[in-house]
Formats: structure tokens, C-alpha cells, sequence
């Protein structure tokens, strides 16, 4: 078992989210390997449109759920709370709670 985490952000695009990666060795740990999937997710890059991209995401998903790439056994949060006297709080997309631009009113 090898534990780790990576945000909804990073996983919108499978020609760089690493644990979508199906090539052999020079995927990550496990090293899982389906030529199949690879070819579709080679093509991602060349789909112009989102219904192109969601018909090839659900041939990719098919094929991925049968070889089974890698297993996700959790979810985790980050649950903040701020006082109602900072302002100008920055959302970000990924699990990072950024310090900047911040004010107090």
C-alpha cells in the first residue's frame, strides 16, 4: 500500500495527472501498464471539443475500471474556519490555504 493525496484541481487533465498514467515503468508506483488506455489518453490532447473529450474520458474510464490502475481508499478534507473580520481571502482549487492578500476589518 502506498498513501498519498492529490486535489480534484490536478485531476482534470489526464496527459499530465500523474496517477492516471498506465505506461509501464515510467508510470507511478505499481507501475501499472494497458496499452489501450495510453492510446486514448495520447489522444486527449487532440479532442477540440468538451463532448469529444467527455466520450473519450468515459472509453478511458471503461477501460481503466476493468485493469484497475491504482485503488483510492478515502477522501480527505481540510475543514477551515476564519474569523468574520478577514477579508479578501483567496480560494484556490488545490488543498493549500493561502496567507496572502488577506485583511482584517
Amino acid at each position: 500500500m502506498f498513501t498519498t493525496s492529490d486535489s480534484e484541481y490536478s485531476m482534470s487533465n489526464p496527459t499530465s495527472e500523474v496517477f492516471m498514467n498506465a505506461s509501464g515503468d515510467k508510470a507511478w508506483y505499481g507501475w501499472p501498464k494497458n496499452e489501450d488506455y495510453e492510446a486514448l489518453r495520447a489522444n486527449w490532447v487532440n479532442m477540440e471539443t468538451l463532448g469529444q473529450r467527455k466520450e473519450l474520458a468515459s472509453q478511458m474510464q471503461k477501460i481503466w475500471w476493468d485493469f484497475v490502475g491504482d485503488v483510492r481508499l478515502g477522501q480527505e478534507l481540510r475543514p477551515i474556519a476564519r474569523r468574520k473580520a478577514l477579508t479578501d481571502l483567496i480560494e484556490m482549487p488545490v488543498p493549500i490555504i493561502a496567507m496572502w492578500n488577506m485583511r482584517k476589518v
